[in-house]
């Protein structure tokens, strides 16, 4: 009976989080992107005050979610201005989860997300892009992504590993994130995300919680540049590496904690 229960508020939940979630998304995609994008040319400031909503309106979804309670830690570690925010890949929530602990950051996504209908418009006017057409065309949008956001102060997140990881355990590194820090000269801001894992894990489509899980969104220590000396391939690959084994050590220490 008690596992019954428990399914039936998970199903809820999951229910309840879709139907705020089109709520939201349907006069953001209908309204306010087409608004926004006509701003873009004639109207700057107005343009620049739309996609702060959407971001505030994203953060604010997320925080009233019954599933989840947001916990950020270490704030006072987070570089200041512009950086290449590093962070670990537990679930679809990701990135929903950053928007609102960090208003105003974008970054690559795969291409099929920019496909779906409705979110895929309001995910382009975050900022975010394509990565998927071609190794080429990726360095490249990350290269005129690097100095718009240094110009804005806003930051790149990247997810280093590339997918979701399928059993919370922090998978190996590809090394766009860190080439872009190197070539554009940006801090390199590693955050952990734990707790996601539990909420909604890889190959489930319904909430795996009935009650407010706490998801802990951890800054650690940023690497600020000028870099490590040497050639540009080796700077990359042992920036990767340290990153790598420091959120390891972190997360483990994180799930140590958790009741």
């Amino acid at each position: 009976m008690r596992s019954f229960i428990d399914r039936c508020l998970r199903v809820a939940g999951t229910v309840f989080g879709w139907t705020a979630v089109i709520g939201l998304i349907l006069p953001l995609a209908i309204l306010v992107v087409p608004i926004a994008s006509l701003a873009r040319r004639f109207w700057p400031t107005l343009h620049d005050r739309l996609v702060a909503l959407t971001y505030a309106a994203i953060g604010a979804l997320v925080r009233a979610m019954p599933f989840l309670k947001l916990r950020v830690e270490g704030r006072e570690r987070r570089s200041p201005g512009a950086c290449i925010l590093v962070a670990n890949h537990q679930s679809r929530l990701d990135s929903p989860v950053m928007i609102a602990v960090e208003p105003g950051v974008s970054g690559p996504v795969r291409g099929y997300m920019l496909r779906i209908p409705l979110i895929g418009s309001v995910i382009r006017l975050l900022g975010f892009f394509d990565v998927d057409a071609s190794p080429r065309a990726s360095l490249e949008a990350v290269d005129r992504a690097a100095p718009r956001a240094r110009e804005s102060g806003m930051s790149l997140l990247f997810y280093p590993e590339g997918t979701r990881s399928r059993d919370g355990e922090i998978g190996s590194f590809r090394r766009g994130a860190f080439r872009a820090a190197v070539d554009h000269d940006l801090p390199v801001q590693p955050v952990l995300i734990e707790g996601l894992d539990a909420v909604l894990p890889p190959g489930h489509l319904t909430l795996q919680t009935h009650h407010r899980h706490i998801v802990r969104i951890r800054y650690l220590a940023p690497i600020l540049p000028p870099f490590a000396p040497g050639p540009r391939r080796d700077v990359v690959r042992a920036l990767s590496d340290q990153v790598r084994q420091t959120m390891v050590e972190e997360l483990a220490k994180l799930r140590s904690e958790r009741p």
